[in-house]
């Protein structure tokens, strides 16, 4: 790929972002306007690579930021490298099932390959739900079904 902006996602980052991936998402501080950064995993990207859905708490700082500044960035390490996908995001009503959450649909924008010159990604990052492996089931089995609507 080239590391101008790109429109839409690609195929390959498409793919990758088919949720269970550590992804930075950064938001404008709807306090301060200062960038906020946390991490979203309930994360997929819909084919044809215009638009990403993900999930939040309710009540999470994201939420507020949101829908103040719809204007986001989504850092994802990934496909042998670094991306940066900016877009603008809206958020949903609560929706309650075995917890509230909010679906935030973001309309990509662009996306950028951002590593550094010479720089590859040989491995994931991964990670490991400390949780109730029967309750982390189903939320993801939830989760994934709110963010796979069209």
């Amino acid at each position: 790929m080239s590391k101008g902006n790109q429109e839409k996602l690609s195929q390959e980052l498409v793919d990758l972002l088919q949720g269970e991936k550590i992804v930075s998402l950064v938001t404008m501080d709807a306090d301060t306007n200062k960038p906020h950064l946390s991490i979203v995993s309930w994360l997929v990207a819909h084919e044809g690579g215009e638009v990403i859905k993900f999930a939040l708490g309710h009540k999470g700082t994201s939420v507020s930021n949101i829908q103040a500044n719809p204007e986001i960035t989504l850092g994802v390490i990934g496909a042998g490298s670094c991306y940066s996908i900016k877009g603008t995001a809206s958020v949903s009503e609560i929706i309650e099932k075995t917890m509230k959450y909010r679906v935030v649909t973001v309309k990509v924008e662009s996306y950028e390959d951002v590593i550094f010159y010479g720089g590859k990604i040989t491995s994931e990052p991964e990670y490991v739900k400390t949780y109730n492996e029967d309750l982390a089931k189903k939320l993801d089995k939830e989760v994934y079904e709110m963010l796979n609507e069209k």
